[in-house]
């Protein structure tokens, strides 16, 4: 299998990826800093042997994602599945709680590969998308009470997640009954967004939306629960997440195609 990974320089994605080469797939990552794994023994092997290729770009500058998405199938190979898990660094501010710069991070990078994906391949990539547990009004009510707190301080980047949820909610045609939470914010996800995307609701035919609890540093255990409306999830490791990505999701695709999966202890 031939994986194109977008912010996967760490955490989820850089553990997930690093399962997959160790499985045999290949995995081309686009990368803002291509010195990013010169340090990190684990990931050195696969880039010597050319398993593990490195793009530089930027997932927010949409002829970045273009090129990588050009190189990546340039040996007329096809990319099976798209891994896109990227995530900036919350800063915490006491009148916002945490923030991240900028602020719609994840939904512009999410834009930027849907729009440079062809529309009319005879056979679409896979997409997993990492999004949050608790983004939309439903999955929020799953929360446990005494966790609620911490959500209230992560309502800005909460809001760049619910931006990718709209995204990939009208791209695939899911109902619009079940979508209740309104439109994102115009800087979050500015009005005419549709018309990147071809203007036809319903044209992304294969996706697992990944929406992991809170996330912790914690070790690999591959005992969490996961599956759609779930309720009482409390935390996660990043390497669970990613356990459940490249051991789970990525094998038994069939099983999680089209759904939005929380996982969590």
């Amino acid at each position: 299998m031939k994986v194109l990974a977008i912010g996967a320089s760490r955490n989820i994605g850089y553990l997930a990826a690093l399962n997959l080469l160790r499985a045999g797939n290949t995995v081309v990552f686009q990368l803002r800093n291509v010195s990013a794994f010169d340090e990190g023994a684990e990931m050195r092997p696969f880039v010597k042997s050319g398993q593990a290729k490195l793009v530089k770009g930027d997932a927010l500058v949409e002829e970045d994602v273009r090129a990588a998405w050009i190189e990546a199938n340039a040996d007329g190979i096809p990319v099976d599945t798209v891994l896109l898990s990227v995530g900036g660094t919350p800063k915490f501010t006491l009148s916002k709680g945490f923030v991240i710069n900028p602020p719609n991070l994840c939904t512009t990078s999410l834009l930027n590969l849907l729009s440079v994906i062809p529309h009319d391949l005879p056979t679409q990539p896979n997409i997993v998308a990492v999004t949050s547990n608790g983004v939309t009004a439903d999955s929020h009510k799953s929360i446990p009470c005494l966790a609620k707190g911490f959500y209230a301080l992560i309502s800005v980047p909460h809001a760049d997640k619910l931006g990718m949820e709209k995204v990939i909610h009208w791209s695939a045609g899911w109902s619009e009954d079940s979508w209740k939470d309104g439109d994102p914010e115009a800087h979050i996800l500015p009005q005419g967004w549709e018309a990147r995307l071809g203007g036809r609701a319903g044209w992304l035919k294969s996706i697992v939306v990944v929406r992991p609890a809170i996330l912790t540093d914690g070790e690999e255990a591959a005992k969490y629960k996961a599956g759609e409306d779930l309720s009482g999830l409390w935390t996660v490791s990043r390497r669970d997440v990613a356990h459940f990505i490249s051991n789970d999701v990525m094998r038994n695709w069939s099983k999680w195609e089209g759904k939005a999966v929380s996982v969590g202890y």
